[in-house]
Formats: structure tokens, C-alpha cells, sequence
């Protein structure tokens, strides 16, 4: 038997799902997400198999217009949007934080946030952005499970602070700090990736830009968490508005929630990408 290059593609993207599966890393994935990955992987092979065997019927179609066509198939697949539940995921777990960073509530109660971390602004919000490959947004793929694992490492500081499992001298804000350093690093290019999309994320983002280098500098110590709360408060806000226009402007079909598109906003329509 002669094996093509799409063969061989197909036998290694069905390997690296089967593989996943039996690792220790794919017993944390969720059976229904490993089922949906495979469902999808399927769903692919199928398609190029199909255009395989079109491709040698007409012995013309060369492999750019084979990719052309299994893209058309693959867009009339229907998924819904994940980013509405990680955003939502996002936004409730800041804004409980952040209300406790500007002081609104006891400093004592801080530790609070680690419910929420754990299961809705992490795991919730990681598997959203995982979901997002599924959907090909590689926006909400990147940014999603990046910030799920954030909320992922800082409840699980903050666990095993308490439980002296690490001990840090005192200085466990410098820890939180160089962590918030390092997402404010990540974040800029998110925000550059922000100015393909629309208005609404374009302001989220910055929003979030701002509440990391605040936090980070309340955690060294150079200012009060206070504004850091209080951007913070704004970027839950952001992230609750898209969040509920993804999922109001999808369940009536049309756009009821506006985002502002990033080509009807003159200083970015240039280099919006072509409708």
C-alpha cells in the first residue's frame, strides 16, 4: 500500500488524540472534551478522505484546492461559542478579587477567592479556552486557558500557603508579583491581537493590562491595591458585557449586544482584517 502525505497526516492526528487519553495529563481533561476532540479529529479524517478519493476521480484537484474544500466543510459544522462561559468564568472570579483588593470588604476574607479560582475562573474558564480550538478561535484558545491557569496557580498559592506547605517568609506578594509581571508581558500581545477584533475587547483588555501592572506594583509594595481594585472591578465589567453579548447575540440570531467591530472604527480600519 502507497501512503501519501495525507495519510500519514492522518494517522498522526488521530495518534496525538488516542495518545493524550492515556496520559496522566488526559485523565484531567474532562471524557466529554477528549469525546469531542476525537469526534472532531474523526470528522477531519473523514473529509480528507473523501477529498482524497475525489482528488484521484478527477486527477486535477491539487492539494490548495483540497484544503480550500475541506475548509468549506468544516465551517458548516455548527459549535456553539465557549468564550461566553470562560469570559463569564473570568469576570465573576476578578470581580470578587478585585472587590476585595479596592477594599470594599475585610482583607481578612482574601482568601475567599479560591473557590471561585479553582473551579470557575480556573478549570471552568481552562476548558472554555480549550473548547475554543475546537471552535478555531485562536484568540480566546490562547487568552482562555492562559488566564485558566493562572487562577488555576493562584488558588493553588494561596492553598498552599495556608497549609504551610510552601512557606515564603513573608514575602508571598512578591511571588504573586512576579507572576503578574509575567502576565503583563503575555497580555500586551493579546491586546495587539485585540485590535483585530472589536471595540468591546479592545477596552477589556486594556482594562486588564492596567490591573496587572497596578496589582504588581501593590505587591512589591510601591503603591496600595486600591487602584488595582478598582481597574479591576472595570475589567470584570468588560468581560461580563462580551461574555452576555456572545451569548445574547447568538440564542436571537442576531446582534442585539454591540461590540463595535474593529473595521467600522476609523483608526483601526486599515488593519482590521477584510469582512
Amino acid at each position: 500500500m502507497q501512503y501519501n502525505r495525507k495519510h500519514i497526516l492522518n494517522r498522526f492526528l488521530y495518534g496525538c488524540v488516542v495518545n493524550l487519553s492515556k496520559t496522566t495529563v488526559g485523565y484531567w481533561i474532562p471524557r466529554v472534551l477528549q469525546r469531542i476532540l476525537l469526534m472532531e479529529v474523526a470528522s477531519i479524517l473523514s473529509d480528507m478522505e473523501k477529498c482524497n478519493h475525489e482528488s484521484h476521480q478527477k486527477n486535477n484537484l491539487n492539494d490548495t484546492e483540497c484544503f480550500k474544500a475541506l475548509q468549506t466543510t468544516q465551517n458548516r459544522i455548527s459549535y456553539p461559542d465557549p468564550a461566553s462561559l470562560g469570559l463569564a468564568g473570568f469576570a465573576c472570579t476578578t470581580f470578587i478579587l478585585s472587590v476585595l483588593n479596592a477594599k470594599l470588604l475585610p482583607s481578612e476574607i482574601t482568601k475567599g477567592v479560591v473557590g471561585s479560582g479553582f473551579f470557575y475562573g480556573g478549570t471552568t474558564q481552562f476548558i472554555a479556552g480549550i473548547l475554543c480550538f475546537v471552535t478555531r478561535n485562536t484568540f480566546g484558545f490562547v487568552g482562555l486557558t492562559s488566564y485558566g491557569a493562572f487562577w488555576l496557580a493562584v488558588s493553588t498559592l494561596f492553598t498552599l500557603e495556608a497549609e504551610h506547605d510552601l512557606v515564603f517568609g513573608g514575602k508571598s506578594n512578591q511571588v504573586i508579583g512576579i507572576l503578574l509581571v509575567g502576565y503583563s508581558i503575555f497580555s500586551l500581545y493579546l491586546w495587539v491581537g485585540a485590535l483585530a477584533h472589536h471595540l468591546a475587547l479592545i477596552i477589556t483588555i486594556t482594562l486588564l493590562e492596567m490591573t496587572l501592572i497596578l496589582l504588581a506594583l501593590s505587591s512589591f509594595g510601591v503603591i496600595s491595591s486600591v487602584p488595582g481594585g478598582v481597574t479591576g472591578i472595570l475589567l470584570a465589567l468588560g468581560g461580563w458585557y462580551i461574555s452576555a453579548a456572545i451569548f445574547i447575540n447568538e440564542n436571537f440570531q442576531r446582534t442585539v449586544v454591540p461590540l463595535g467591530p474593529s473595521h467600522s472604527i476609523p483608526f483601526l480600519r486599515n488593519i482590521a482584517p477584510k469582512q
